[in-house]
């Protein structure tokens, strides 16, 4: 049996050591960076124990998974490579990094320390099964809870038979279990535990708000929830989207320039801006062109306009020479997208 490595939050480092401690005492052999002697290269002797380590124990919190987390999540992904990564949630945060949703991660966002917890115990399981090259075993903690909260929450007959079905069943919470009735309490509260596949309530409101058929409002759910069971049905849906629907008009904007005319110069600044505005509805329609050679948009050629942004004009003894920079104002229709 080889060592575990705990990667961390240096902000987190009173609650981490917290759990390493209690690890140590549920013989778990262990290194973390406060293991590191005066002296030493922090950097290279990270690195020795993270690659020699037989167990990754990243503990994700509200710091460890924001932008500031990138060391964390560097060593998180390096024990994922090796399939030796168990994930801890120490914090109810929403959504683990991008890439670390399969794993699931141990809750002890509320344990108080008692080595008898059963989500505890599915951390010391779980970390002994990797140290010795085996199959983590299921977990046992959500089943506790779910069952704990069904036999003293429930209010019906319906509750009740849920609450002694997980009782008699060695706590094999399923998603056959998660869909008994009372729905959608219960579907709710198991999505609450992240088992069963279930969505959380706020995920399941939030797909049942998307729009028929509308391509971007399900393009929106799958960034905001990204750990949500639902969020592969939404991307299916994406994928099975045609162009089909009505043609409704909108109007695109290209930047363009218009340089000051080679010809002769207007007497008034005013006939030489009306001149370079004359001239600059040909470059108005060639920026716009393009937004019509893909099947996105169409655009009707000559029907562009132009929007002057900031002139550029310079008097000389023969009158007055005008350049503008601005945008090319493109009429164009879109054609709605439908998707599933």
């Amino acid at each position: 049996m080889t060592h575990a490595f705990i990667s961390y939050k240096r902000e987190d480092e009173v609650r981490v050591g917290r759990i390493a401690r209690a690890l140590e005492k549920a013989g778990v052999p262990l290194w973390w960076d406060r293991s590191l002697l005066s002296g030493e290269s922090w950097h290279e002797d990270i690195t020795e124990h993270l690659e020699g380590a037989g167990c990754v124990i990243v503990v994700w919190s509200e710091i460890s998974v924001s932008p500031a987390g990138s060391f964390v999540r560097d060593e998180a992904r390096r024990g994922l490579a090796r399939h030796i990564l168990v994930p801890v949630r120490i914090d109810p945060i929403k959504a683990i990094p991008l890439g670390f949703g399969e794993v699931q991660a141990v809750d002890l966002s509320r344990w108080k320390g008692d080595p008898r917890d059963p989500f505890f115990r599915d951390l010391v399981a779980a970390v002994k099964a990797k140290l010795e090259g085996l199959t983590p075993p299921p977990p046992i903690g959500p089943k506790r809870r779910l069952a704990r909260r069904l036999t003293y929450g429930a209010t019906s007959s319906a509750g009740l038979v849920a609450a002694s079905a997980l009782a008699f069943n060695v706590f094999g919470v399923t998603t056959s279990t998660c869909a008994i009735p009372p729905q959608p309490a219960l579907a709710d509260m198991c999505g609450a535990l992240h088992i069963g596949n279930q969505p959380t309530r706020a995920e399941r409101l939030a797909f049942a708000a998307v729009p028929k058929g509308d391509c971007q409002a399900l393009r929106d759910y799958v960034r905001d929830y990204p750990a949500s069971p639902l969020r592969s049905r939404a991307a299916d849906l994406i994928t099975a989207g045609e162009r089909g629907g009505p043609w409704v008009a909108s109007t695109k904007e290209a930047p363009i320039y218009v340089e000051a005319s080679d010809g002769e110069p207007k007497p008034t600044q005013a006939a030489e801006q009306a001149d370079t505005l004359e001239r600059a509805k040909g470059d108005a329609d060639q920026a716009c062109r393009p937004l019509g050679a893909g099947t996105v948009f169409r655009y009707m050629p000559g029907t562009a306009s132009v929007k002057v942004e900031k002139w550029s004009c310079d008097h000389t003894g023969a009158g007055y020479a005008c350049g503008f920079s601005g945008w090319a104002e493109c009429p164009v229709q879109r054609q709605i997208e439908r998707c599933g």
